[in-house]
């Protein structure tokens, strides 16, 4: 059925003059109506009887808006006590089947917005820098996401989310999007603010990367990667007692700054069989937020229960491109993906909140052509940047024992 009945430039609840508030009312009635039909037949209902009759009591809708600038309406309703939440989300056909496919539904328990749009999410976004950057500004750690249904361009805040886990098989722009994660906030944001840890174990993705002042150290191995996990390990344990001293909650309010702390790795899942890894980041998961260090962990499949389950809890963003089944798609933590059908079109969950959008395009040749401005003129070696020049051995780890490191900012006076 979707919106096509309404002429979105004459019935709306921006500004109703007097001469539409008739039409208004009657197009809000027609929507209230299609709702109910479809909570009719996804039976989604509370039966009580009384004596011999049964009665039927349906969600209660509490408003119904019709949006003019996002083209789209707004429904909000609750459900009865008794009534399954779950219904909700595993019978959305039954909404598209009265609303058409471009919907979005939000809610856990009780309370749902049900949004209906009369356009769908556009199937192509070109990355542009100058129009991602204004809205970038005022937050503190800017991930660019992609353009939802209502034609917003989603850019959270890793200060907030902690940690993120992206998932992806191959043309489902999984790579895309983290040039996009990446580029801008390497334009963003100055080396003084921000550092990078990337581990590149497939050696695929982020040699675009190299010899950029914003990046700490480039892995192509466990072992090396291994070594600068405990140096981020030492530095947050170090910001902890900073934040302990000055009786603070988060690096951000120090009086001297410290850099963000970006831990990217991709293809995260071939460091399963590494407990001594694993295990360094599954405390940076835990306790790296306050610390301003955070981790971004990227994989093709949607086997991440291999990666642990306090590790999973504390990834509270997820996203991913289409699954190829409800398994995979279940275990990736977004039910949606396996309806995904179009390139770039991607599931994101924010504490289990799910929506889709669309990631911008950006290929491996743009990503260069941003990026090289920036580039220093020096050799970066894999591997070895950062890594291989502390001394006292450590016979407990096997590797190089790690002295303090003034590139994350440590304060004066705080040994």
């Amino acid at each position: 059925m979707g919106l096509s009945y309404l002429r979105f430039n004459h019935i709306t609840d921006n500004g109703v003059d007097r001469v539409n508030k008739i039409k208004l009312h009657f197009a809000k009635m027609k929507l209230r109506g299609t709702l109910i039909k479809a909570f009719k037949d996804g039976e989604i209902q509370k039966e009580i009887k009384v004596g011999e009759k049964t009665h039927v009591q349906f969600p209660t809708i509490h408003d119904v808006h019709i949006d003019q600038d996002k083209e789209a309406v707004r429904f909000v309703f609750t459900l009865q006590n008794g009534i399954n939440p779950k219904l909700i989300h595993e019978q959305e056909w039954i909404f598209k089947q009265h609303f058409g496919e471009n919907i979005e539904i939000s809610g856990k328990y009780k309370k749902f917005v049900l949004w209906v749009y009369s356009k769908g999410m556009p199937k192509k976004i070109t990355y542009k820098f100058e129009n991602v950057e204004p809205h970038m500004k005022g937050k503190y750690i800017p991930i660019v996401v992609g353009v939802d249904r209502r034609n917003v361009l989603n850019i959270l805040d890793l200060k907030e989310l902690h940690h993120i886990l992206l998932t992806g098989s191959t043309g489902s722009g999984k790579s895309s999007l983290f040039r996009t994660m990446l580029v801008s906030l390497i334009l963003h944001k100055s080396a003084k603010d921000i550092q990078f840890v990337l581990g590149d174990l497939k050696q695929s993705e982020f040699g675009i990367y190299r010899n950029l002042p914003h990046v700490k150290s480039l892995h192509m191995r466990k072992e090396t990667l291994y070594i600068e996990l405990i140096k981020i390990e030492r530095e947050m344990k170090r910001r902890g007692e900073l934040l302990d001293k000055y009786d603070v909650e988060h690096v951000s309010e120090l009086k001297q700054k410290l850099p963000i702390i970006m831990i990217i790795i991709d293809e995260i899942i071939t460091l399963t069989d590494d407990q001594r890894i694993m295990k360094i980041l599954t405390d940076i998961s835990c306790l790296g937020r306050s610390a301003s260090i955070h981790i971004i962990g990227a994989m093709q499949r949607g086997d991440a229960k291999n990666l642990g389950g306090q590790f999973l809890n504390n990834m509270n963003c997820r996203i991913s491109g289409k699954q190829a089944d409800a398994t995979n798609a279940k275990v990736a933590g977004l039910k949606t993906t396996t309806d995904i059908t179009v390139a770039g079109r991607m599931a994101l969950s924010i504490n289990n909140e799910e929506k889709h959008v669309q990631v911008p395009f950006m290929d491996k040749q743009k990503a260069k052509r941003l990026l090289e401005p920036y580039k220093l003129n020096v050799i970066q070696e894999d591997n070895q940047v950062s890594c291989m020049s502390d001394e006292n051995i450590q016979e407990s780890t096997g590797v190089k024992e790690i002295k303090p490191m003034p590139i994350f900012g440590l304060l004066k006076g705080d040994k």
